[in-house]
């Protein structure tokens, strides 16, 4: 039986320019250009696109009371706060700095940032598989879809948009 193509994405490079070997990405804390606008006061920038088995890293900066959408991912996500403090509505806890979470796959949630966040939240998110955003939170259905390849075309047009260098977004594809 023949196999069908399921998706007709890719991450843009011949294969004679794909590297697999070690990389360094420098994030910026501060306020410059590498920030790419997601929601109303969240902004992320890339990490690593794992083109191979599906997944990126992802640095978010959100300010306080800033939100996403509800959501929920496809594969497992680990998370680590760098500064700030956030929190999902569907739970009682709050993240700070130093915090790490592990998100099974499936759960449907909605990040936040707390109002009373002494700063904006600075998060790594460490991604596998994609995201799945919901109309509603409870009995949903999607809206939005986000994954690698959706992920790498938003930061392309963001690179593009701002006048930076894409080879800095290649050099993180694996």
């Amino acid at each position: 039986m023949p196999s069908a193509v399921f998706s007709n994405m890719t991450d843009g490079l011949a294969p004679a320019d794909r590297n697999r070997d070690h990389f360094l990405a420098n994030l910026d804390f501060g306020d410059g250009p590498h920030w790419t606008p997601y929601a109303e006061g969240v902004w992320v920038q890339p990490a690593c696109f794992n083109v191979t088995s599906g997944g990126f890293t992802v640095l978010l900066k959100g300010l306080p009371g800033a939100q996403l959408g509800v959501h929920y991912h496809t594969g497992t996500v680990r998370g680590f706060t760098l500064k700030g403090n956030w929190r999902y509505l569907e739970h009682d806890w709050i993240a700070g700095p130093g915090s790490f979470i592990f998100e099974p796959a499936g759960e449907a949630h909605t990040l936040v940032i707390t109002e009373d966040s002494p700063e904006p939240a600075l998060i790594l998110f460490i991604i596998d598989g994609a995201l799945v955003y919901l109309d509603k939170p409870v009995e949903g259905t999607m809206a939005a879809f986000e994954d690698v390849f959706t992920a790498l075309d938003m930061f392309r047009t963001h690179y593009r948009a701002a006048g930076l260098d894409e080879a800095a977004l290649n050099a993180m594809i694996r």
